[in-house]
């Protein structure tokens, strides 16, 4: 018996919710965590256990004893865990940025776990654990995941847990199980669809459901604190772009029964302006829908990036005035 390849030393798990601990094989054993037990008991190579709501805290051992084997992780801590999706601005990496190197700092208080990516590309893989932020190894970090773990601990001094689940060029249809949205009553045609999700270099993850079930599935049901959702830009066509918050709504709705968290917070970064777009309406009403969802779907917050952004880059790499306003959403969402 084993762990899910998302429990591993160094993890952070989130606090004042039940904790799910998940794994594969087959057989008899007990998980001990923090003075609590857990009996496994599985016939169909998958198991998962749930322990109490927990505070603040740390760090912790995890003991799985089975009747092969006894794994232990170490160096765990409760404290705020964040799914940090969506695509290639989520993915955009800190060395890329604006943000100077002698800004950057390592933290043992937040710590990395990179779902594995479609393309393969990034550094860290699921299999190598989680990672703790320490200066050597930074700027291969998503640049806003790392800046807004900096930018929250001067509102709360916790462990973080960044998890980050992204797809370049990757549309919203890719990221909820196959033909959901069709389910729900909203329409999906591929030719009507962004460029982005007939091109051959993109194609590859923009089958519906495809990111769903190869990256996200990654992460469920691990126990989040908060989502924030980075996407858009690869949905501005017409008919879509006037239906997205409609996908956005289902978006949400599907992931938190996935996470089994029907008051899951999920701040909404809307996309920033871009002077060279085509599409100037479709894009424009990508963004409307993404500002107005915060007012229909509780539990939500758009964090504007139009006016601390630059608006000559698809991909715009001042990062660190946004993360402030993506952390600073979070804390309101979540104390």
């Amino acid at each position: 018996m084993k762990f899910n390849n998302i429990f591993s030393s160094n993890m952070v798990l989130a606090a004042g919710k039940p904790i799910k601990v998940y794994g594969t094989g087959c057989g008899e054993g007990v998980i001990h965590f923090a003075g609590q037990s857990r009996k496994i008991s599985s016939v169909d190579d998958s198991w998962c256990v749930e322990f109490e709501p927990m505070d603040y805290s740390g760090p912790h051992t995890m003991q799985l004893v089975s009747e092969q084997d006894t794994i232990t992780l170490t160096d765990i801590y409760i404290g705020e865990v964040f799914l940090m999706a969506g695509q290639s601005n989520m993915q955009f990496k800190l060395r890329a940025s604006t943000t100077p190197k002698e800004k950057y700092k390592g933290d043992d208080r937040i710590r990395f776990f990179s779902t594995k990516n479609i393309e393969d590309s990034d550094v860290f893989k699921p299999w190598d654990g989680w990672q703790i932020c320490v200066l050597d190894g930074v700027e291969n970090w998503s640049a806003l995941g790392y800046l807004t773990a900096i930018e929250y601990l001067k509102h709360q001094n916790v462990h973080i847990g960044i998890i980050t689940c992204y797809q370049g060029g990757s549309i919203i249809e890719s990221w909820v199980p196959e033909q959901a949205f069709e389910k729900a009553g909203i329409p999906y045609k591929l030719l009507e669809k962004h460029p982005d999700a007939r091109e051959s270099v993109f194609k590859d993850w923009n089958d519906d459901g495809k990111l769903y079930n190869f990256a996200l599935s990654q992460a469920i049901p691990f126990t989040l604190s908060g989502v924030v959702w980075y996407q858009g830009e690869a949905d501005t066509v017409p008919i879509e772009s006037e239906i997205y918050k409609d996908e956005l709504k289902e978006l949400i709705r599907i992931w938190r029964n996935d996470f089994n968290d029907q008051n899951l917070p999920f701040v909404i970064i809307q996309i920033a302006d871009y002077d060279l777009v085509e599409n100037y309406q479709d894009w424009c009403n990508v963004q409307k829908g993404q500002y107005e969802i915060q007012f229909e779907v509780e539990n939500t917050k758009t964090v504007i990036s139009a006016d601390v952004c630059e608006s000559d880059n698809i991909h715009p790499p001042t990062k660190d005035k946004l993360a402030v306003r993506v952390a600073d959403a979070i804390n309101k969402l979540l104390h």
